[in-house]
């Protein structure tokens, strides 16, 4: 069950992972439509996000929950924060 688990997790981290990645790829793609140009800090953002939920995945393949879930909580903060900014940007208006 242990190892079934771990698989589980793995599967639904390499989708997350990959629907992440697809997810800045556009946002990038629409910032530089917008802005006429990429911005370099931002992706590189982006990286580093990425980066950090990769080494997630390789602490639940590890089955490291103390690391995992420490890492998890970090991931979350960044994304949090990303998107936080993301919310503050300006220009940007609210659909309602």
């Amino acid at each position: 069950m242990e190892k079934r688990s771990t698989d589980r997790l793995v599967e639904a981290l390499d989708k997350l992972i990959e629907c992440t990645r697809a997810s800045f790829r556009e946002e990038e793609a629409l910032m530089e439509c917008l802005t006429g140009a990429a911005e370099p800090g931002h992706r590189e953002r982006h990286n580093a996000v990425l980066a950090q939920m990769v080494l997630l995945r390789d602490y639940a393949i590890g089955a490291d929950r103390s690391r995992l879930l420490a890492q998890l909580i970090h991931v979350d903060r960044q994304l949090t924060s990303h998107l936080s900014d993301a919310l503050k940007m300006p220009g940007r208006q609210l659909q309602h």
